[in-house]
């Protein structure tokens, strides 16, 4: 479970400003993995560049997917909620993906276009917002990040610690918006984060 706030929030210069914009370009023309075979666009991520917690979803929906922005669609509708239900600005976050295409028929990602996003995307995106928590929303970018390969259930709300980083396992909101395991889950989760900042 989560504690005190960790130390270390700090703003993003304007040169790691500038990085992290040209990685965003980067990301919007990338052809690395097969996902962007067949993409509207690519969406790379958004959110407070000094951004004391980051979170990572599993992959663009349709509606992300025509609007190149994370959590837009009806979980991102149901993601906001929950964020004010808690008291958590969306400005206090970066939000980004596990990968940045939708993958095709709504699949989840394979393990081999996961592997590709993280080496060149999500690490870079890591270290140059340098959140003080990154919370993985879903199975996906808890395979991604951690290798677990466990249930959700007995993942969530139990912090980790990887190289330095510190990870919040949860529910994915699309999830939570379908059953009240993962919602009731979401929310306390949530309400941890909300005591975190």
């Amino acid at each position: 479970m989560l504690g005190t706030a960790f130390p270390g929030i700090g703003l993003m210069t304007p040169d790691r400003q500038s990085k992290l914009e040209g990685l965003h370009d980067e990301i919007k023309s990338c052809t690395a993995c097969r996902l962007h075979e067949n993409r509207t666009h690519a969406v790379p991520g958004e959110g407070g560049t000094h951004a004391p917690i980051m979170m990572v979803g599993e992959a663009p929906g349709k509606e992300e997917d025509l609007s190149g922005r994370p959590f837009c669609g009806p979980a991102g509708d149901f993601f906001d909620l929950l964020l004010a239900d808690a008291g958590i600005p969306r400005d206090d976050l970066y939000v980004t993906s596990a990968v940045k295409c939708r993958p095709p028929g709504n699949r989840n990602p394979r393990m081999d276009e996961l592997e590709t996003c993280r080496e060149l995307w999500l690490w870079q995106q890591i270290e140059l917002v340098d959140p003080d928590l990154i919370v993985l929303l879903g199975k996906v970018p808890a395979l991604q990040i951690l290798g677990e390969r466990g249930r959700l259930r007995d993942l969530h709300g139990n912090l980790r610690t990887l190289n330095g980083r510190h990870y919040l396992p949860t529910y994915h909101p699309a999830a939570a918006m379908r059953f009240p395991e993962p919602e009731e889950g979401l929310r306390e989760d949530f309400q941890q984060l909300a005591d975190f900042l």
